[in-house]
Formats: C-alpha cells, sequence, structure tokens
C-alpha cells in the first residue's frame, strides 16, 4: 500500500510540474521581425560572402574570418615583438598580476 502511495505521489508531483513548465513557457510573446530583403538577395548575399572566403563551414575555422592581406610575420620578428613587450611591462607570467597588465 506504501508503494502505491508514493507512486500516486511521485506522478501527481511530475503532472504538476510539467504543468508549471508549460504555463511558464505562455508567458513569453512571441516576437517576429518582417524581413526587408527577398529570398533571392539573401541567397545572392550569401554566394558573394562565399566567394570571398566570409563563409566557413564546420567548428575548424574561427569566427568571424578576417582577411589579412598583410605577410605574416617570421619567428624572428614575433620574438622580437614579444622582447619588446616584456621590456614595456605588458606581458605577465602567473596569478599575481591583473591582466591585461596596461600602463
Amino acid at each position: 500500500m506504501k508503494v502505491a502511495a508514493t507512486a500516486i505521489v511521485a506522478l501527481s508531483l511530475g503532472l504538476a510540474s510539467v504543468g508549471i513548465a508549460q504555463a511558464d513557457e505562455a508567458n513569453y510573446p512571441e516576437i517576429t521581425t518582417p524581413s526587408t530583403q527577398t529570398r533571392a538577395e539573401v541567397v545572392q548575399a550569401l554566394r558573394v560572402a562565399q566567394s570571398q572566403g566570409l563563409v566557413t563551414i564546420g567548428e575548424t575555422a574561427s569566427y568571424p574570418h578576417l582577411q589579412d592581406d598583410s605577410a605574416p610575420l617570421t619567428r624572428a620578428q614575433v620574438l622580437k615583438e614579444l622582447q619588446q613587450a616584456e621590456n614595456s611591462g605588458l606581458v605577465s607570467i602567473g596569478e599575481d598580476n591583473q591582466y591585461p597588465n596596461i600602463l
């Protein structure tokens, strides 16, 4: 008898929580924003962005994809920049300093 009473209480609580969850969802108004572009215009804009390399598929690409026309730095140039930043006090190592360390 105790098992049946426990099952009824558990079922009642479960159904009550579903009702409460559905009631909460009804409080949010549905907001719609009308589009100012036609489907053809959106498709054309997508094709242009894809041709420029601004659209990537999958998780391997960084977002947003920015085109950088400058030549990549050499290892020596990067090490020189790091040394300059260390000399200026812009590099902090460890948890003792606030990040970023701006003078």
